[in-house]
């Protein structure tokens, strides 16, 4: 938000001189960077885990979000594409809600907004719930991550989801010559700047990949 208030204005007073702009923009970030500094909590759990608490009360809303260190880069060639995978995979059938469509029925039931995405560096899954949620959220959200089934049933689904996704991609002749720049500027690494993956890779997952995943 910073840095986007700050583009704005360095383009709004480019013309007046850079001594303008130090007086203008910098009070205003400070400012702003203090009032942050009051919401935002920051908290190291004994096991590695970051947890950061971003308080405000203007809406009677919350939202959990995980974030992984799991993108495209962490893949090697036999693996293109199953970060991608996973994320799909997240809010199907754990331990905890072994039938298909348990899951995703409860977070239906808590009226939770939820959703995941891919980048090359991490993978994020969320869910939006009121106020009164909250425990319930990180509780949901606890149960996919530490305790996925990865049925048979649900990956077949779900590859047919992700590869159709896959299609409307290589539609798009820009997908293709960002793909061909990549394998000529990557080489060897380009699995690891490949978010969408390889069809045959996706095309031929199983339950152990994606455990593999999980294990990394």
């Amino acid at each position: 938000m910073l840095a986007a208030f700050a583009r704005r204005h360095v383009a709004a007073l480019a013309l007046i001189g850079s001594a303008v702009l130090l007086t203008a923009v910098s009070p205003v970030a400070d400012a702003q960077r203090s009032d942050l500094e009051q919401i935002i909590q920051r908290r190291v759990l004994p096991n590695g885990l970051e947890v950061i608490v971003v308080e405000s009360h203007g809406v009677p809303h919350a939202t959990v979000e995980i974030d992984v260190r799991n993108g495209s880069f962490t893949q090697t060639p036999e693996y293109a594409g199953l970060a991608h995978m996973y994320e799909h995979m997240f809010f199907k059938a754990n331990r905890a809600f072994p039938e298909p469509d348990e899951f995703i029925g409860r977070l239906g039931q808590i009226g939770a907004v939820f959703n995941g995405t891919t980048s090359e560096e991490r993978v994020n899954y969320y869910m939006t719930v009121t106020a009164d949620r909250v425990s319930e959220a990180v509780n949901l959200l606890a149960a996919a991550l530490r305790e996925p089934l990865f049925r048979q049933d649900e990956l077949e689904r779900e590859r047919i989801v992700v590869l159709g996704e896959y299609d409307r991609n290589e539609s798009n002749p820009g997908f293709r010559l960002g793909r061909a720049v990549d394998e000529k500027l990557w080489t060897d690494a380009g699995s690891r700047k490949n978010t969408i993956g390889e069809r045959d890779i996706i095309r031929t997952t199983t339950p152990e990949k994606m455990r593999e995943i999980q294990r990394r």
